[in-house]
């Protein structure tokens, strides 16, 4: 079990981004606005709508006359949320300059492969390329071969990047057909932290937050809502790493991490808080680490 603690991206970071920060005109002091009209401040990467007649009113200070419709399209992947997504067609590359750094992470991502590269004073010191594709593990039949959809995977990860404070990394996503649209959730750059050894028997799931109700006559509507993973598992630690894992894992009652259960399965993967966490000292050498983890929806 290890687990990433993101970085917060500033406009000092990033460096460049082919994503393009203009989804609405960008709000003018002098321009008046009339309900319905959407605009972006640079200052807060967010986008805007009026709701109601304003002139010189900064969106990011009132929210009775403007709606906050979320982040811009650039830095909706920066955003440290699920459900928002940076998108567009082809590919998406972002360069960056975060510090001292020595993992990588795209999740909730729709696209067939992801390269990172880490340049110090324009030497290439690493670069990985990785695929979404799953690679036929659950085709066990012609049948599926021929007619089920391509599997693919939404998170990958880069746990081996090497550190140094000067670097700058370049993360590219791209699709196979030009035509199509990549899709990035969520890029997380951060420091790792391994608390010890996942042990078998993790429990997996998602919370639903869906409703389903029946009327007088026993008619179901569904509405449909966002869900979030849930993971609940048991870790093995040495006894003397105790005082260091309990404080780290204390500190980050109330800061959204990447949790990795195991880098073989994707499922064991979740972005998100833990809701609770015990620490058996079990035995003079070794001690257990039970989590209930909670992602975002």
């Amino acid at each position: 079990m290890k687990l990433i603690r993101p970085i917060e991206i500033s406009d000092a970071m990033l460096s460049s981004s082919t994503v393009a920060e203009n989804d609405h005109p960008a709000w003018n002091a002098g321009t008046a606005y009339v309900t319905g009209n959407r605009v972006i401040l640079a200052s807060t990467h967010r986008r805007y709508e009026a709701l109601a007649a304003s002139t010189g009113i900064n969106p990011a200070t009132d929210a009775t006359k403007w709606l906050d419709l979320g982040p811009t399209n650039r830095w909706a992947m920066f955003d440290a949320r699920v459900g928002t997504a940076s998108t567009r067609a082809a590919s998406l590359q972002a360069v960056l300059a975060p510090g001292a750094v020595d993992a990588v992470a795209l999740i909730d991502t729709d696209a067939e492969s992801a390269t990172v590269t880490l340049t110090v004073d324009g030497v290439t010191n690493y670069t990985s390329t990785l695929s979404f594709n799953l690679g036929g593990n659950a085709i066990d039949n012609w049948f599926s071969w021929f007619f089920e959809p391509i599997g693919r995977k939404s998170t990958l990860l880069f746990l081996d990047v090497p550190v140094y404070a000067n670097g700058v990394v370049t993360v590219t996503i791209t699709r196979d057909n030009p035509a199509d649209i990549v899709s990035c959730g969520s890029l997380l750059l951060g420091r790792q932290l391994s608390l010890g050894d996942t042990e078998h028997g993790v429990d997996i799931g998602i919370i639903d937050y869906s409703r389903k109700e029946a009327d007088q006559f026993g008619v179901i509507s569904v509405v449909e809502r966002a869900f979030a993973k849930r993971m609940t598992a048991r870790v093995v630690m040495p006894t003397d790493a105790v005082d260091d894992i309990h404080r780290n894992l204390a500190a980050l009652r109330a800061t959204p991490v990447l949790w990795i259960g195991s880098e073989t399965f994707e499922s064991l993967t979740v972005f998100g808080f833990y809701k609770e966490f015990s620490i058996d000292l079990a035995y003079p050498t070794v001690s257990y680490c039970s989590l209930t983890i909670e992602g975002l929806t």
